[in-house]
């Protein structure tokens, strides 16, 4: 078992590994110790916060060299697989932000050996601790929905309406655009309700961007048979935060699920649940965190990767899961870029 406190390295300091780094930091049990950053800024940021953290330039350098229990890995996604692999080499538990990779196939190998060795390791898809969602998988897995007869969901926000700067929106750095950036967490709730995806047809669409897309447009096909509909973007207007919204259609009822409320309609009774609508809010499902940065959902996704690090297993969200939807994104594109053929998924 590793010791109770955890001594952790966080690997990139913007926006992701700054906020990680906060709450590993007030997280009992757990506390970071090093970090790494190209940015003098960014790394003089953080030592002004903390006071006590052993400072690199090289993340490889601080995975190799620093005293650790876990890495938190939150650089740019070209460097995702780089990162875990040396986490992997030294048999070190890693946390690593989605999404998992530029394309699947720099990442099979990275699979390929965590199946073998079955260490602690988690993906960052933090969605799946945001309350209204883990109500609304609760209901879909109760079955008061009766047989799914077909799902729509939708990812917006305002964020582009000019060329955009920074790795971002750098194909070669980021591996894509707001598909994979922000849509591949819905995708991962999809999959997270309804099970994994058999094919698809896309399309993507550059209206800001040069490299990446703006807009993504998908019909998906899951392996149970059930069909629905995807549509992301980062350039719609009147969405200052990013707004999710599942809706599914069962034969005994609908279920829409936002990022702050669950609406149930049943056509009949179900345990408890009534007939009607059953509404919840996000005042009915908040669950207390320790300690809140950025949203609760956060706390949670790093409090299951310190037990999994305890554990010494996988995490809730495991490679296999990540490279799935990795696959899912890589067969939109390759279906765009056929004009909206079918493409499978592969396995």
């Amino acid at each position: 078992m590793i010791d109770p406190q955890i001594r952790v390295g966080i690997a990139g300091l913007g926006k992701m590994g700054l906020v990680h780094a906060g709450i590993l930091n007030g997280l009992r049990g757990s506390r970071v110790v090093a970090a790494a950053d190209p940015s003098k800024w960014a790394r003089s940021a953080l030592g002004e916060l903390t006071g006590s953290v052993e400072m690199f330039t090289d993340a490889e350098d601080m995975i190799r060299s620093a005293e650790l229990d876990a890495v938190v890995i939150a650089t740019p996604v070209d460097q995702h697989v780089p990162m875990c692999m040396a986490c992997v080499d030294k048999r070190l538990p890693f946390f690593v932000e989605k999404p998992l990779t530029t394309d699947a196939g720099q990442a099979e190998g990275l699979v390929q050996q965590l199946r073998e060795r079955r260490m602690a390791h988690m993906v960052g898809y933090m969605t799946r601790y945001v309350d209204s969602f883990v109500k609304g998988r609760e209901l879909v897995r109760s079955g008061c929905l009766g047989p799914i007869q077909r799902v729509t969901a939708t990812i917006y926000v305002s964020q582009l309406f000019r060329r955009g700067k920074g790795w971002r929106y750098d194909k070669t750095l980021s591996g894509g655009g707001v598909l994979l950036s922000q849509g591949s967490h819905l995708l991962d709730l999809l999959t997270w309700y309804l099970g994994p995806v058999a094919r698809v047809n896309g399309r993507v669409q550059s209206v800001y961007s040069q490299e990446v897309e703006d807009f993504a447009h998908i019909f998906l096909e899951f392996s149970s048979g059930v069909t629905g509909w995807v549509d992301s973007s980062w350039s719609v207007r009147f969405r200052r935060m990013v707004e999710i919204t599942i809706e599914l259609q069962g034969v005994d009822g609908n279920l829409i699920v936002t990022d702050d409320t669950v609406r149930l309609y049943l056509e009949r009774g179900f345990g408890e649940l009534s007939p009607g609508w059953n509404v919840w809010n996000a005042v009915d499902l908040y669950r207390p965190v320790e300690i809140d940065i950025g949203g609760p959902q956060y706390t949670r996704e790093d409090a299951a990767f310190l037990d999994a690090v305890r554990m010494e297993r996988p995490g809730d969200i495991d490679m296999d899961q990540a490279i799935h939807v990795q696959r899912i994104v890589d067969a939109v594109y390759t279906s765009s870029a056929a004009n909206g053929a079918p493409e499978e998924v592969s396995a």
